[in-house]
């Protein structure tokens, strides 16, 4: 009777390993060339696949500072594009779901964005997409799993396009110390992981003036304290 009863309980247990192993979810954050027209996203976006899904994933090996390797540190020029020269980098968040398909993830998936700029905290998705969690395009089934990417840049020297008024924008917005809150929910179980900038002088500045949202797989212009392009 012992023995048998022991089998059960080993027999459960197994059961909720499997569940809980079915329903894992890591995040990563890095630095990702511009998706739009960078020659170099491409390969990056095969690297961070890759590396999501099989668990080598570096946090922010990708971004200008290398003391913020292996953290999820960023700094100013992580996060703005602009159109010209090599045309900027973005932050993006990579999230790796094993043993589903982005079939079996309908109806199930949803992502968030906060965003503390200077003490203000913004619902960003609620800002854009007039929804606090909306349901991720950017997915791809990768070695038995789900891969997502989220990425978000301000836009520097907008309307400008010169190398002066980026500088200018890359000054004036390290001046602030802000993060960046993502999460994920899965079946209503939410993980998340956040990303923070410290800032370089306490001389208080206004919010960049425009933001480019990639990621989120719509497209439209909105205008809510600041000209946006999704």
């Amino acid at each position: 009777m012992k023995k048998r009863l022991t089998m059960v309980l080993l027999a459960l247990c197994l059961g909720l390993l499997m569940t809980t192993s079915a329903f894992a979810l890591s995040i990563y954050v890095d630095v990702a060339p511009n998706a739009y027209g960078s020659p170099d996203y491409p390969a990056w976006q095969e690297a961070s696949l890759s590396a999501a899904s099989t668990g080598t994933f570096i946090n922010m090996l990708s971004g200008i500072n290398p003391d913020n390797i292996g953290t999820t540190n960023f700094e100013i020029e992580d996060e703005v594009v602009y159109s010209f020269g090599d045309l900027g980098s973005r932050l993006t968040w990579v999230y790796w779901i094993p043993n589903e398909t982005i079939e079996s993830l309908t109806g199930r998936l949803t992502v968030s964005l906060m965003n503390i700029w200077d003490g203000d905290l913004s619902d960003f998705y609620q800002d854009y997409y007039a929804q606090t969690w909306i349901t991720p395009s950017h997915l791809y089934e990768y070695n038995g799993g789900v891969v997502g990417l989220a990425g978000i840049a301000w836009w520097g020297a907008y309307g400008l396009n010169n190398e002066d008024a980026l500088q200018a924008d890359l000054a004036e917005w390290a001046m602030v110390s802000e993060s960046w809150i993502f999460k994920v929910s899965l079946d209503r179980e939410i993980s998340s992981l956040t990303s923070n900038r410290d800032a370089t002088s306490m001389a208080p500045v206004p919010e960049p003036g425009t933001l480019i949202l990639l990621g989120g797989g719509l497209c439209g212009l909105f205008f809510y304290r600041r000209k946006a392009v999704h």
